[in-house]
């Protein structure tokens, strides 16, 4: 299958959320991306979404993100879909989705919008964003006062919209999305390995994934027991990934990103730190990383040798 377009077929998947790997100096690390990226096709990834909200898109420069989307392309080759967020903001969308039609990726994913906004002003610059780009289109659903179930609705009947990644804890919301669009648009859940059964039961056909950057067989095997019909075993996943998801929520989600980094560090990935205004893992906190990633690490192992 051709990794050039991206559809709606294509989400029927776990959506890596990458991360953006730094040196020391807090510059990008592109040959680190480059790591990540083969080890993660080597163990089975094909959906890989860099600059979005685990990526720090909201503080990139532009000229960061075309490196960083470049070389993301180039490393996955036609192997993965690479699908970058575009955004925060009506013109930084603009500005990105120009860049990655430029740079050839296979689709994109609105932000959500973090400034001042309004119902009717985020439909008419959701449409305008898409029809501007002009590339495969993943909504990225948070907020359902500016988002309400009829303009979502509304939305995935665009030619250029593929998916909905919900990431709102309104379970009866989604359904009523599903029901409406659900055979237009992937319906994806955004909120990580926690929720994702509960959401898969309720219509979802993948979800977004922090951990699966350093835990890929997880979370693709969770996915795949779920829909063979052995929740048992995609139950027993999530247990064990839960107390990750639970830390990066701790405290406002204070480490949401530099866990991510951390635990790619521990792996012997590339992580190195992040950049404001997140803040790395306190050094009292990085034991609590270690032991979790220790049982993380050994239940990995063990899949890949399945």
């Amino acid at each position: 299958m051709s990794k050039q377009s991206l559809d709606r077929d294509a989400c029927r998947n776990v959506l890596v959320v990458a991360i953006t790997p730094r040196r020391e100096d807090r510059q990008v690390d592109l040959e680190g991306i480059r790591k990540n990226v083969r080890y993660l096709i080597q163990h089975g990834v094909d959906f890989i979404m860099p600059e979005c909200g685990t990526g720090m898109v909201y503080d990139a420069t532009l000229e960061e993100y075309e490196a960083v989307v470049g070389t993301y392309l180039d490393e996955a080759g036609d192997a993965a879909y690479v699908v970058p967020g575009i955004g925060p903001g009506f013109g930084r969308a603009l500005e990105m989705g120009h860049i990655a039609r430029s740079l050839g990726v296979a689709g994109v994913m609105i932000m959500p919008v973090v400034g001042p906004a309004s119902a009717n002003g985020v439909y008419n610059g959701f449409r305008e964003i898409t029809k501007v780009v002009q590339l495969p289109t993943v909504l990225y659903q948070r907020r359902l006062d500016i988002m309400p179930v009829a303009d979502v609705v509304s939305l995935c009947e665009l030619d250029e919209v593929v998916g909905l990644k919900y990431a709102v804890e309104d379970l009866d919301a989604f359904d009523r999305i599903v029901e409406q669009a659900g055979d237009r648009a992937a319906m994806v859940c955004g909120m990580a390995e926690d929720p994702c059964i509960d959401y898969m039961a309720h219509g979802a056909v993948g979800f977004s994934s922090g951990m699966a950057n350093f835990v890929p067989r997880m979370s693709l095997t969770l996915r795949h027991k779920f829909a063979a019909g052995d929740r048992s075993e995609a139950e027993r996943l999530r247990e064990l990934m839960v107390p990750f998801e639970d830390f990066r929520g701790e405290n406002g989600a204070r480490y949401s990103g530099s866990a991510l980094h951390a635990a790619m560090d521990y792996a012997g990935l590339s992580g190195g730190p992040v950049i404001p205004f997140a803040e790395d893992v306190g050094p009292q906190d990085l034991p609590r990383v270690h032991a979790m990633m220790d049982v993380l690490m050994k239940e990995e192992i063990a899949l890949r040798v399945k």
